[in-house]
């Protein structure tokens, strides 16, 4: 995970955002959760019968263990060694479940026993079966597989949103654990995480990020969501990003396609915009000991500065335009002031650090929609 974080999130600056626990207390009658204990074979056949929804965005996540991991985790249940609990969530809708804790597992069980395509790598103690795939073990390993105990919590369906949210944050903890844009994926999926997709596919979002924000474990999505979070209901904002963020998903699955087709159209355009005003490091912030170059990218500064486009008319996006040498200026002269630094560097989540950048930065746009005033 660690290899992971440093490769594909090289390009973004870590961020400090101090975000708290879910705020509380909680009912404790609201959680309902079915606990059972099952042969592995009953979990191997709702994967191959897709009752476990396996999202395409949490398939980006499935490489994340090596051969080699996934080839002993097979290697542990031949052995009949006992695995971890499965958390399930059902779906509101299709009764599907979705995955809360075991992910990688699940993918790894699905690459041997369903798709069969893992052939076994790096095994300490049944070395004899190096290289077999699914189809190379016989009848008593198969049965050995099939019969392992499993234990399986499922959270039921009406079980509140923001109760799941608390218990996918305590139980997320084995293996590769979920990030918080892929547990908001888990809970809001449908028209949220289909809009979250069409928006980091757009050519503008590729090109004023240089295509360097990865797909992968939805890091794309995360800002995406940001964008939309603080577009739809900046005013709501009470220093609890991640609540923020996911009321913003449960929001927009309440919309019409008509509704969530001008979100998508808004953000092309705030995309378009800031490439235009500023270039492909719209979102970055300039390296003052080193002129001309650039830091990482900035989730606040993206958020603040895609968010305030946004909100133009397509009039005052144009007159911002005409101004765009003088703008580029103003915008990089933010990043000589200690508080603005502040505001997008430590305790971003922090309802003062959001207000300071967003009111800095429309500021600075109105001095140059507004000059007539």
């Amino acid at each position: 995970m660690e290899q992971y974080e440093e490769k594909e999130l090289k390009e973004i600056e870590q961020e400090d955002n101090d975000i708290e626990d879910i705020f509380g207390p909680f009912d404790p009658s609201a959680i309902d959760v079915d606990i059972s204990v099952v042969n592995l074979g009953y979990l191997l056949e709702k994967l191959e019968y897709e009752e476990i929804d396996l999202q395409p965005e949490f398939q980006r996540a499935s490489d994340v263990w090596s051969v080699v991991t996934k080839s002993r985790l097979i290697e542990s249940v031949l052995l009949g060694l006992p695995l971890p609990s499965f958390y399930f969530s059902e779906d509101l809708e299709t009764n599907k479940w979705l995955i809360v804790d075991g992910l990688q597992r699940l993918c790894a069980f699905t690459d041997f026993c369903i798709k069969k395509t893992l052939k076994l790598k790096g095994l300490q103690f049944l070395t004899a079966l190096e290289g077999s795939t699914y189809n190379d073990l016989d009848r008593t390993q198969i049965r050995r597989i099939k019969s392992l105990k499993v234990t399986l919590n499922t959270l039921r369906k009406n079980t509140p949103q923001k109760v799941k949210l608390v218990i996918f944050q305590r139980v997320n903890t084995a293996g590769v654990p979920l990030n918080p844009q892929e547990i908001r994926n888990a809970l809001y999926q449908k028209k949220a995480t289909d809009l979250l997709r069409d928006m980091v596919a757009l050519p503008s979002f590729q090109k004023v990020t240089n295509g360097k924000i990865p797909s992968k474990r939805m890091t794309d999505c995360d800002f995406a969501n940001r964008f939309l979070a603080f577009y739809l209901q900046k005013d709501k904002y009470d220093g609890n990003l991640d609540v923020f963020m996911g009321d913003a998903l449960e929001n927009t699955n309440k919309m019409s396609q008509e509704e969530i087709k001008k979100i998508l159209q808004t953000f092309d355009r705030s995309m378009d915009m800031c490439f235009k005003l500023l270039g492909d490091t719209a979102f970055k912030r300039p390296n003052l000991q080193k002129a001309g170059s650039f830091l990482k990218f900035n989730k606040a500064i993206f958020e603040a500065l895609s968010v305030s486009i946004a909100k133009l008319s397509t009039t005052e996006q144009e007159l911002l335009l005409l101004s765009k040498s003088q703008f580029q200026k103003a915008v990089h002269s933010l990043f000589k002031e200690e508080k603005f630094i502040k505001s997008i560097t430590s305790g971003t989540a922090k309802v003062p650090q959001v207000e300071y950048r967003h009111s800095q930065i429309i500021q600075l746009i109105n001095r140059f929609i507004k000059h007539d005033n």
